[in-house]
């Protein structure tokens, strides 16, 4: 091999438990490692995944092959290594049996339906961002909403109208989420971090466990449970027995409000920047969505887990930074085995960024444009993912943007005659139609509000608007409405052969309507005249975004021979049939 397996060097993250599948039950005499640098203590484990056989052994012998002894019949074979470990080469010695299926609860492969492109666009907001701005631009929010803010004390002790712990008895969450049903908008609160005087600690970052437990048991996340429990009871659409119900003094008792259908349970909960206890290793996130989903099974108890208030409530994965593989397929593996194969969660959920920087929320000197990012690609492959892994489950993209500062960066770069401003409103609107066309079942850019307009940080001028208190729209705010006003009761239908390779072309549909996009997927201020495309209708409207209108700007575009010609630019246009 030309290079070792190697773990790398976040310390969060070790020990690692590197996991071997051999497909079916096989007999075993030896195995063989090779190691590649100096001394190292291995767990090797075989036999039952979570019940395994496991015993520590020497990695010695700079550069030499060290040989195990085995003698047992597995499927699955655990290295378990620590910081500074690296493996060029394993032999195994044995029977190779043939593969055999492994039973595991049969999943229907039903994909899920996307929803139309006015409940497909999404925002990041707040409880105290101005609900009628909210609603002209997006039919999907993602609220920020800290587990704290519900706390009278005692983690039992729940305020939510007015809130406990923040907002001065001013924020009113039953108001705020009924105010938006009413407006067509769909919510899911992120419920993010811990209460940190219910886990004696000041860091509200950390896993919600009490010291001493075990993190990759759901049982350890029993106050966590509870809390969804009481989230679901609350604004699901099932009444519980009022005896269930944990509310602060004051408090009107109420349940089965009907205006909640999705809980998401904690926000970029790999996060290695939160330290070894901060970050959620795979099993422990599939072990607190197990708790959080149904009480793991009931067994913790009948006002554990959302779905024991509210069976049709569903659950999105606390948004993990970046689409990862090893972790989505080692909390399946962890559901397969401790769940019997359910995976207790409804929704995949991750963020993504598109800049100029290598890695995970990484960045250098600015954003790049979701096709230079390879966006659409990278969400495609997820989504097919899904498809052949758990079929059933939605996908989301809950985070992605750009900033408007020129010294952040992440900042979208005036190109052209487009300022930063503009650049963002572009980008943004070609990341939400690649993410469209990926399948993606929805998307919430970051974010609604920027932080400080002034500011040069990463994600501080993110926002559609600018900060609090001002709210002045910017013209990301008109192009994501335009977006969703115009595209109205359609789905994204299919590429259309643009005919240039420069060129992009999607189709959507539905309620009667055909609508295409099309725009120079560039980022050099590229312009190609007298574009042709061929159209289905008898009439087309051409519609064109522009900064300060919610509706876009429209005109006739005459149609021969069902087809229509027009100027395409970096920026979408949207030409709408009859």
């Amino acid at each position: 091999p030309t290079s070792p397996l190697d773990m790398g060097w976040d310390k969060s993250k070790f020990p690692t438990q590197i996991l071997i599948d051999l497909g079916s039950e096989t007999p075993l005499t030896r195995l063989f490692i090779y190691n590649y640098t100096g001394e190292h203590t291995l767990v090797l484990s075989t036999g039952k995944p979570f019940v395994w056989n496991a015993q520590n052994v020497k990695l010695g012998g700079y550069q030499q092959w060290n040989e195990y002894p085995l003698k047992t019949t597995t499927r699955f074979i655990r290295l378990g290594v620590d910081l500074g470990t690296q493996i060029p080469e394993i032999v195994l010695y044995g029977d190779k049996q043939p593969v055999t299926a492994v039973k595991t609860t049969t999943v229907k492969k039903v994909v899920p339906i996307q929803p139309t492109v006015d409940q497909f666009i999404g925002t990041n907001a707040f409880i105290d961002d101005p609900i009628d701005k909210i609603v002209q631009a997006v039919g999907f929010v993602r609220e920020y909403h800290c587990w704290g803010w519900d706390v009278e004390g005692q983690y039992h002790k729940i305020r939510f109208q007015p809130s406990g712990a923040a907002g001065g008895n001013a924020w009113f969450f039953d108001d705020f989420y009924k105010k938006l049903k009413e407006a067509g908008v769909t919510v899911s609160p992120a419920l993010q971090q811990t209460v940190t005087s219910l886990f004696s600690t000041t860091n509200a970052d950390l896993k919600p466990v009490q010291k001493g437990l075990n993190t990759e048991d759901p049982l350890s996340y029993k106050e966590h449970a509870s809390h969804f429990y009481q989230y679901a009871a609350r604004y699901g659409s099932v009444k519980v027995p009022d005896a269930n119900l944990s509310l602060a003094d004051g408090q009107p008792r109420l349940s089965g409000l009907g205006l909640l259908s999705y809980l998401e349970n904690w926000n970029e909960p790999d996060g290695n920047w939160k330290g070894k206890d901060g970050c959620f290793q795979p099993y422990e996130l599939a072990a607190m969505c197990s708790a959080d989903y149904d009480g793991h099974m009931g067994k913790l108890g009948k006002t554990y887990g959302m779905r024991n208030a509210d069976p049709k409530m569903k659950l999105s994965i606390g948004g993990l930074v970046s689409v990862n593989y090893d972790y989505l397929n080692a909390m399946k593996f962890w559901a397969d085995y401790n769940r019997a194969g359910s995976f207790p969660a409804d929704i995949i959920n991750v963020h993504h960024y598109s800049s100029d920087a290598v890695g995970d929320q990484a960045f250098n000197k600015q954003g790049v444009s979701p096709e230079q990012n390879g966006m659409r690609e990278k969400f495609t492959k997820l989504v097919k993912w899904r498809n052949e892994h758990l079929p059933d489950k939605d996908v989301w993209v809950t985070e992605f943007g750009y900033d408007t500062n020129p010294g952040s960066p992440l900042h979208a770069p005036a190109i052209g005659s487009y300022n930063a401003e503009d650049m963002q409103a572009i980008w943004l609107t070609r990341s939400f139609l690649a993410l469209a066309s990926a399948g993606i079942d929805r998307a919430a850019m970051f974010m609604f509000r920027d932080t400080d307009s002034k500011a040069t940080g990463v994600f501080a001028t993110c926002g559609m608007v600018t900060e609090k208190g001002q709210w002045a729209p910017k013209p990301s705010y008109y192009y994501m409405a335009t977006l969703k006003n115009r595209l109205k009761g359609m789905r994204f239908a299919g590429d259309v052969p643009s005919g240039n390779k420069d060129v992009m072309a999607f189709k959507f549909a539905g309620g009667g309507k055909i609508a295409y996009a099309v725009w120079c997927s560039t980022s050099e201020d590229k312009k190609v005249a007298g574009y042709t495309l061929s159209v289905d209708g008898k009439t087309a409207t051409r519609v064109d975004f522009e900064n300060g209108n919610l509706q876009g700007v429209s005109a006739n575009l005459p149609i021969q021979n069902s087809k229509v010609s027009f100027e395409v630019r970096e920026k979408p246009v949207l030409v709408l049939m009859d």
